[in-house]
């Protein structure tokens, strides 16, 4: 269910989904970190090869409510049982909002800067506790419907790409920073651990996924940030990427046009 590449612009639209953040108390019982195994099936199946998705578009209020990953596919919900993300998004404007890219410090290239301003449709929804417990974030960029333009997923794929490599450079715009990418060189999905050091001694771990979808860039960012080289509070627990990945596009491509 991955695009072809393609190039589109369109107006951002205002998103609606405004929601307080909410999630349950962790559970501490000293569950091992690492790779788990696939988590129940929630009942949203990815389309089949070759389907293009449901034909329903953002309404001008932006990202349907649908189209947010299910949480129990969200690494260390097992722990948290993070809140709903649908109530919990809120619209970006302007540059996209991408969080690999905030805590990498990185700067918007000028030749990026039109594309990842541009798109039809983008929400952020955070779910978690913030501090040494592990926060959660989608960011959605919604850029059209790529069947109805030879632009859109060129587009989209780009807009990917670009923010795969902002990751991968994070040791060059914030000093001290390491990246371990647990994904393969040419793999259409990406998945990274990365650890940057803060100004005031304080060091945030993020595991950053990247997916593009049809005409959509999903992108999610579970991080924790630690004092003096402490461990976050919880130890790392997460399926095997494949299976985060498979929870990041299958609700989207059923609410959102173009998957295949």
């Amino acid at each position: 269910m991955r695009s072809s590449t393609r190039l589109v612009t369109a107006t951002a639209a205002a998103l609606l989904c405004v929601g307080a953040l909410s999630a349950c108390g962790p559970d501490n019982s000293g569950q091992d970190g690492g790779k788990t195994a696939a988590p129940a099936p929630t009942g949203t199946a990815a389309p089949s090869a070759g389907s293009t998705g449901s034909t329903s578009k953002p309404d001008g209020k932006g990202i349907p409510a649908k189209a947010w990953m299910d949480t129990k596919s969200i690494p260390m919900d097992e722990t948290y049982h993070y809140a709903p993300l649908s109530a919990n998004a809120k619209s970006v404007t302007g540059s996209s909002d991408f969080k690999g890219m905030q805590v990498c410090h990185s700067s918007l290239a000028k030749d990026d800067q039109d594309l990842f301003t541009g798109g039809t449709a983008k929400a952020l929804a955070s779910v978690g506790f913030g501090g040494d417990r592990w926060t959660a974030q989608q960011t959605l960029f919604f850029f059209g419907d790529p069947t109805h333009s030879s632009g859109t997923g060129q587009s989209v794929g780009f807009i990917k790409d670009r923010l795969v490599q902002y990751v991968k450079d994070c040791g060059k715009t914030a000093p001290g920073a390491t990246v371990k990418v647990s994904t393969a060189e040419h793999a259409p999905d990406f998945a990274a651990t990365v650890t940057v050091p803060q100004a005031d001694g304080s060091t945030v771990t993020l595991h950053e996924y990247v997916v593009n979808a049809g005409g959509t860039v999903s992108e999610l960012s579970v991080w924790a940030t630690t004092k003096g080289g402490a461990q976050p509070k919880d130890a790392w627990k997460a399926p095997e990427d494949k299976y985060v990945f498979t929870g990041m596009t299958s609700a989207l491509c059923e609410v959102l046009p173009g998957c295949y």
